[in-house]
């Protein structure tokens, strides 16, 4: 009876936003001698019934402490701007970079190249967080997504070059990322942004990131580039309801179903093909045979 009634609840149509502070519970995560602390929103009429979509936000270079404040100030906020937002009805964990680590071992300056550069100990602590959390809670494994901007661009492409198979979507802005993946991040819905004119992380970056996923076939990435902006895009980019909306409608179950309708196309046409080379042996070993039969017979 209580399930019913939360889930009704869930359906009733919302009619004001939140101040984030306000919906966001504080918590920390230690592994080895890291600390990661982390704000976590759970929808308030949570049912344990429900599957939930989880985001993950990655905030930039400015965020990174020990408050466990900074990182939902402004930008988490423009992403519950209003009442239809999808967040609200989601699960979203936003972590706090330490002052003296990065999200992204490498400089702000240039893609890099996983190969040469470990996986930070921060986006180590956060995949276990995320274990966590799907322990705890009814996340939707087929709607995991992950956004971040500047240096959480880099984190972003990072963890979508890393894991992934785990995620059903992303949104880098103005980040960098490994080139040499795009192979992988090709199968990957991705958007991603950024100013032609960002003086903190070069153009470049994205740049080199969409055209090397092109290059590999990618068809479902997506590049914005704003002209005559600088660094600060993400503004524009959170309060875009059309972007917000696009990444809660992708799932991991619909590119499987994709790919297993494409995988069968695919096998039907090299059936197909095998099956006209062995018809038009046949045919050609039956003229041959009848030309052979008619020579034996004029003899």
């Amino acid at each position: 009876m209580r399930s019913c009634l939360l889930t009704a609840m869930m359906k009733v149509k919302r009619t004001r936003t939140y101040e984030v502070a306000d919906i966001f519970e504080k918590r920390k995560f230690e592994h080895n001698g890291f600390v990661l602390p982390y704000r976590l929103y759970v929808p308030k009429n949570y049912d344990c019934g429900e599957r939930y979509p989880l985001l993950v936000f990655l905030h930039g270079a400015g965020e990174r402490g020990d408050d466990n404040e900074k990182q939902i100030s402004v930008f988490v906020q423009n992403l519950f701007s209003y009442p239809e937002s999808p967040l609200y009805d989601a699960i979203v964990l936003a972590p706090q970079c330490p002052t003296d680590s990065q999200w992204v071992l490498a400089p702000w300056t240039d893609n890099y190249t996983i190969s040469e550069t470990p996986e930070s100990p921060a986006l180590e602590c956060l995949c276990m967080v995320i274990d966590e959390l799907r322990d705890f809670y009814n996340v939707d494994d087929d709607r995991l997504y992950v956004t971040g901007l500047s240096m959480g661009g880099f984190g972003t492409w990072d963890l979508l070059s890393r894991h992934g198979a785990r995620f059903a979507a992303g949104i880098p802005i103005c980040g960098g990322g490994d080139p040499s993946y795009a192979g992988l991040l090709k199968r990957i819905p991705i958007r991603t942004f950024h100013g032609s004119e960002d003086e903190a992380v070069p153009v470049k970056c994205t740049r080199q990131m969409f055209a090397a996923i092109k290059k590999a076939g990618g068809e479902l990435i997506d590049y914005t580039e704003f002209d005559g902006m600088g660094h600060n895009v993400w503004d524009t980019v959170y309060t875009d309801r059309e972007v917000i909306d696009w990444l809660f409608e992708q799932s991991l179950a619909e590119r499987r179903a994709k790919a297993e309708k494409k995988s069968k196309i695919v096998k039907a046409a090299a059936f197909g093909t095998a099956g006209s080379l062995v018809s038009a042996a046949l045919v050609f070993l039956g003229i041959k045979k009848s030309k052979s039969k008619k020579k034996d017979e004029e003899k």
